[in-house]
């Protein structure tokens, strides 16, 4: 399963809001925040041809941001006429560097935690969300073993209500000591804990990889650590997950008005937007690789061990297909396409982006880190819109199918619906949809 150094290693997935907004508006280019451009969809290309395109393409060193590979190294990429750049497994980027890349050019599509493009909307409007492919669940709050306490999810069980469970769970921390990192990623979590519970605790301040081996050796009882590799290593070690983000967005309030909706932490994807609007059915054909492997790992497993070697090299970790798997699950499960109906559908969810984005955007006015007036969820959040022409092509290309495979069809129109029916499986609905409508010519 990897050392507890390695795991620790693996980079935590932290917000660090205020020094990589800093960082990274120092980085961005532009005199000045133009008018917001939006997503402009394109038709289908004519003709029955597959297009080829390559995408540079850039992955940060965590878990949820490497799984691509295994999609390089299938071939799958090719199987929608993508090659990928600029090496052969792409880029190796940070939270740093990564927005800046997409900004120059660099690269055009990333790997990416979307908030952290955010920043340069200060100068520039470019950056662009283009996809949700996991919601972070690696807050908690954890406590000893020796405590033998419930968890907040015991308390759901028994049937008790939202607020009679947070109480329940939280309240042997009345008046104890919560273990917290000095990064303030993790501090609007443990204050949404405390005001929906009303205990009142004391805070002490370690980094984790100290407050981690006083764990273990059992000198603290209540920890938050800020790096989500620790929640997992904590949580082998028997420890309670007194309550995480995830009970939040799956029990608390939801919809527009919900204090839940600024703590959550959806991974994705982003690119540059002048790339995506003169590339858009390049950007459909990647992105349905991407929900393509998602599928994939979901039905086998097996195949994170195509994923592990790359992500052991670039985060320090030593973990097999199997522990990978757990991580995986565990901490950031890995979104399907229809996931999308609660992304970018569903208002009364937590989740929904809109009830995410708004709180996240007006956080960054009110800190100034980006304009106040001119920035909504849209102007940066893509995802909404692409997502929606994909769901629209997989409709269009079933009734397509659906209708062919009720007719006699001569042999070039029959090996066209095949041809769909492939690309259908593969989640390339914009292809299904041509080649099915090449066949209903």
């Amino acid at each position: 399963m990897g050392t507890i150094k390695q795991k620790l290693d693996w980079t935590s997935r932290t917000l660090k809001r205020t020094a990589l907004a800093l960082a990274v508006t120092a980085l961005s280019t532009g005199a000045g925040l133009a008018q917001s451009t939006p997503f402009q969809p394109a038709e289908p290309e004519a003709g029955t041809e597959l297009p080829q395109a390559t995408v540079n393409f850039g992955m940060r060193p965590f878990a949820d941001n490497t799984f691509y590979v295994i999609a390089m190294k299938k071939g799958w990429f090719e199987d929608v006429g993508i090659k990928i750049g600029p090496e052969e497994l792409g880029m190796k980027i940070n939270d740093t560097n990564g927005s800046a890349l997409l900004l120059n050019g660099q690269i055009d599509i990333a790997s990416q935690y979307c908030p952290l493009m955010l920043p340069t909307y200060k100068t520039s409007d470019k950056l662009k969300c283009i996809a949700f492919t996991d919601t972070f669940l690696g807050m908690a709050i954890m406590a000893n073993p020796e405590l033998k306490l419930k968890s907040f999810r015991d308390y759901i069980a028994e049937g008790k209500s939202f607020d009679e469970a947070i109480k329940a769970a939280l309240a042997p921390l009345e008046g104890k000591t919560l273990v917290t990192p000095p990064q303030l990623s993790n501090r609007p979590f443990t204050d949404a804990a405390a005001q929906f519970s009303g205990v009142k605790w004391k805070t002490q301040v370690l980094e984790d990889s100290k407050s981690l081996v006083l764990a273990k050796s059992g000198q603290i009882d209540f920890l938050n650590p800020e790096g989500a590799p620790v929640v997992y290593s904590l949580e082998q070690a028997g420890w309670t997950k007194v309550l995480g983000i995830g009970d939040l967005y799956d029990f608390a309030p939801g919809g527009a008005a919900s204090p839940v909706a600024p703590l959550v932490a959806i991974v994705g994807i982003g690119a540059n937007g002048d790339y995506v609007n003169e590339n858009q059915n390049t950007v459909l054909r990647f992105l349905s690789v991407v929900w393509r492997t998602i599928d994939a790992v979901q039905k086998d497993p097996s195949l994170f061990a195509l994923q592990a070697p790359y992500l052991n090299s670039v985060a320090g970790t030593d973990l097999d297909a199997e522990s990978l798997k757990a991580t995986v699950d565990s901490l950031h499960p890995l979104a399907p396409f229809e996931a999308g109906e609660t992304y970018f559908k569903n208002p009364d969810s937590v989740l929904y982006y809109k009830n995410a984005w708004t709180p996240l955007i007006k956080e960054y006015a009110d800190k100034g880190i980006i304009p106040s007036a001119e920035t909504t969820p849209d102007d940066i959040v893509w995802a909404a819109a692409i997502w929606n022409q994909m769901n629209d092509y997989r409709t269009r290309a079933d009734e397509l199918i659906r209708a062919l495979e009720a007719k006699e069809l001569d042999a070039d129109k029959k090996a066209l619906l095949d041809q769909a029916k492939d690309y259908f499986a593969k989640f390339d609905f914009l292809d299904a949809f041509r080649l099915a409508a090449a066949a209903n010519a």
